[in-house]
């Protein structure tokens, strides 16, 4: 069941239907951008004071957000469905707020936050069939949620599908998600290989290839695919971190690694959906711990947790030094 809070970790959402476009991008630059934290908090709590009771509890939501309080979250947003249903950003929202909160609640509690995120996911959709974060947010849920809760791979291929026919990068993106998912290498690899040669200038496509050899401890064809990248865009911060990445879960080309990661904390200001500054500490933990240096790899892990500190990978991993 933890698996459902990937609800909660999707790309930016779009402006939909019954929301202001202003709205909808305070909050997402508040929640998803810290460097243009102060300009949307002034704009949100503006909104929060308003007497709109629609966008007030929608911006009251999107300060808890940020400020990872799930359950104020959730009561916002809920305040915010009923004052006005009709909108696809607000039911978003508070789908992949419940989806936050299943990770977080007991085992009796999970089953019902799950139906709850999926109909908010659902009655986005309907409200807004052209919303891909909120299909994005579907195909996530069908594809992990267990079938009791409504999981379903062939729903998930349904909302790939529809994505696709309004957005062909994106859908492919989704495609390879699934084939990788149901342990489909050779499937995953084709579309991304195909969104390579039809947007060369894209870089998800390298870095979700890279990760595709990687799932099958294919390091050769990992690091070969990093240098395409590289080559193809040689300014792209993201192809450092995947160099990190790599060599974090590799146990190779260590130096290179330890270096992609620091340019990548050094340069990137990571747009929601790239790795956040914190997953980049966390890999350099890991590369520090590869080379039995413990002492820095806790320094790392620290700094992950004190960025971030919902992170459990990095809870994880200092939980498990000596």
């Amino acid at each position: 069941m933890k698996l459902l809070v990937i609800a909660a970790l999707l790309a930016a959402p779009s402006i939909a239907l019954g929301q202001t476009a202003a709205d909808a991008q305070a909050c997402e630059r508040f929640t998803g951008n810290p460097v243009r934290a102060a300009e949307a908090r002034a704009s949100l709590e503006g909104l929060a004071r308003g007497s709109d009771a629609a966008a007030s509890s929608f911006a009251a939501g999107c300060l808890a957000v940020a400020a990872t309080k799930w359950n104020d979250a959730a009561k916002a947003f809920e305040r915010a469905v009923a004052a006005n249903d009709r909108s696809a950003i607000a039911h978003y929202w508070l789908g992949r707020t419940y989806g936050v909160q299943v990770m977080q609640a007991s085992v009796l509690r999970q089953p019902g936050l799950a139906k709850k995120t999926k109909a908010h996911l659902e009655r986005a959709v309907e409200i807004d069939p052209d919303h891909m974060d909120a299909r994005t947010g579907l195909m996530q849920f069908y594809l992990r949620a267990p079938s009791i809760v409504g999981g379903s791979v062939p729903k998930a291929r349904q909302q790939v599908e529809e994505v696709r026919r309004r957005n062909a990068f994106r859908g492919g993106m989704l495609a390879g998600t699934v084939a990788r998912r149901e342990k489909q290498h050779a499937a995953a690899v084709t579309e991304y290989e195909r969104l390579i040669t039809q947007y060369p200038d894209s870089a998800a496509p390298y870095s979700s290839l890279a990760s595709t050899y990687g799932d099958q401890r294919e390091w050769d064809m990992a690091f070969r695919t990093i240098d395409r990248f590289i080559a193809a865009q040689p300014r792209a911060l993201l192809a450092q971190y995947a160099i990190g990445r790599a060599a974090a879960e590799s146990g190779q080309q260590l130096d290179r690694g330890e270096q992609g990661l620091r340019r990548y904390i050094a340069g990137a200001t990571p747009s929601p959906g790239e790795p956040t500054i914190a997953t980049a500490h966390l890999r350099l933990g890991a590369i520090h711990e590869r080379r039995g240096d413990t002492d820095k790899a806790r320094a790392e892990y620290q700094t992950a947790l004190r960025l971030e500190p919902t992170l459990e990978a990095a809870r994880a991993a200092l939980g498990k030094l000596k």
